[in-house]
């Protein structure tokens, strides 16, 4: 039990540690990066409660990085056909070098993960990951 939290506590540390020069660069909070990656990565899921849903983050901290990602000019939101409720966020080209750094950040943080693990390996640990990934949602009752 021991391995798999200091996994989860281990990865989220490299993780951060991984974006944290781009946000620094840019300016930008992790929070704001997760949400720029989030809806870039994300077409359909493109509104602040797909991103609290989705990335379980706190509506306030979602809401505050919204705001401020939409000064910056790095993010903009719409309301689509009369739904006053929802606004609907969409990545400006300002943000693309961001995205892009992000993204890339993204895939050296899964390239330090699985190295030397074969393909097979690779494989099995989605496959695990993804059955641990449905037993968590269904114990809480999650569809996202």
């Amino acid at each position: 039990m021991y391995n798999i939290l200091e996994n989860i506590f281990l990865s989220k540390e490299l993780y951060q540690s991984i974006l944290a020069p781009i946000c620094a660069k840019h300016e930008i909070t992790q929070v704001e990066m997760a949400i720029l990656l989030f809806i870039s990565s994300n077409p359909d899921l493109n509104t602040a409660t797909d991103v609290v849903k989705s990335r379980r983050m706190t509506k306030s901290a979602v809401s505050m990085a919204v705001r401020s990602l939409q000064e910056k000019g790095y993010i903009y939101g719409e309301f689509i056909g009369g739904n006053r409720r929802s606004v609907y966020l969409t990545v400006c080209d300002k943000a693309s070098e961001i995205v892009k750094e992000g993204l890339d950040a993204q895939s050296s943080f899964l390239s330090i993960l699985t190295e030397g693990l074969t393909e097979n390996e690779i494989l099995a640990l989605k496959n695990i990951q993804s059955k641990m990934l449905e037993n968590i949602r269904a114990h809480h009752g999650y569809n996202i």
